[in-house]
């Protein structure tokens, strides 16, 4: 990820990592957990005109999860007893990005549903991570009819992995996954190398994560985890050439869980094709 960054963004993100490095040698866990909350952190990027614009076409709604207010949005069917469909976006994202997959979904009968994860799009929130989201996706379903089918991307992804498997969560019928990292210590250690910290800042960063979550950072395997749903029938999709999470980790997650796997090149890791949008839907509706 580091070569997409901008040069000057890039300089102050590694001014910053020296500064931790320096700092854990006084004190490892002021530094772990410094480093966890910049982790944590996402760019809250404004929703673009023409977004907001495909937004207000839904039915809007907020709920509350730990003291933030998620904005949720529905679109609804023309039938009242139709299938629902859950859409979890990834970092630094908002329900827009669903839009292709929205308007395909709807015209194929179903009722949709999305919201913004914390710290993204119209919610609250200054921080976001794995945990917080799949606690988020079991609040959002509790109460409600459980959706037939719940679509991720990327972090939204391993989120829908995590609310059944760690939280209990409502399990869909079906589950597709965009894009989906494997390993959360891996996203970690990506995350660090862009920083340029220390081994001693990267363990304290998981030793923050066990302290907040009383679980080591293994628990947070997404392919592990997603072995375990082997009633919910599961659709990865991944790019080639994908630079964030690579090919190999939507192939290990395909494999433990014995889902369906399509592979594209040349897509990135947005997964934003029409051939893509209707695989999904037509997934879907099988």
């Amino acid at each position: 990820m580091a070569q997409h960054l901008p040069e000057a963004t890039l300089l102050r993100i590694r001014r910053l990592g020296r500064m931790l490095n320096r700092l854990s040698a006084v004190s490892p866990l002021i530094a772990g957990r410094i480093a966890f909350r910049i982790f944590c952190t996402p760019r809250r990027l404004p929703v673009r005109e023409e977004d907001r614009a495909f937004l207000a076409t839904a039915q809007s709604f907020d709920f509350t999860v730990e003291g933030l207010r998620i904005r949720g949005y529905t679109w609804p069917s023309e039938d009242p007893q139709a299938r629902e469909v859950l859409c979890l976006h990834g970092w630094e994202s908002n329900s827009a990005r669903w839009k292709k997959y929205i308007r395909g979904l709807q015209e194929a009968g179903f009722c949709v549903h999305a919201f913004d994860a914390p710290a993204s799009g119209q919610s609250d929130g200054r921080m976001l991570n794995l945990l917080l989201y799949s606690r988020v996706v079991k609040q959002f379903l509790a109460g409600r009819r459980t959706p037939y089918a719940v679509v991720g991307h990327s972090l939204g992804g391993a989120a829908a992995v995590m609310s059944c498997a760690l939280h209990n969560a409502p399990r869909p019928d079906r589950m597709v996954l965009l894009g989906v990292f494997a390993e959360s210590a891996r996203v970690v250690r990506d995350f660090a190398a862009i920083l340029g910290v220390n081994e001693t800042v990267v363990q304290t960063i998981y030793r923050e994560i066990e302290r907040r979550s009383g679980m080591p950072i293994g628990e947070y395997s997404v392919v592990q985890k997603a072995a375990l749903l082997s009633e919910v029938r599961g659709f990865v999709l991944h790019d080639l050439n994908d630079e964030v999470a690579p090919v190999e980790e939507g192939r290990r997650v395909a494999g433990a869980w014995n889902a369906l796997y399509h592979e594209t090149r040349g897509l990135g890791h947005r997964m934003q094709d029409k051939k893509v949008v209707d695989a999904v839907v037509q997934f879907i509706l099988g």
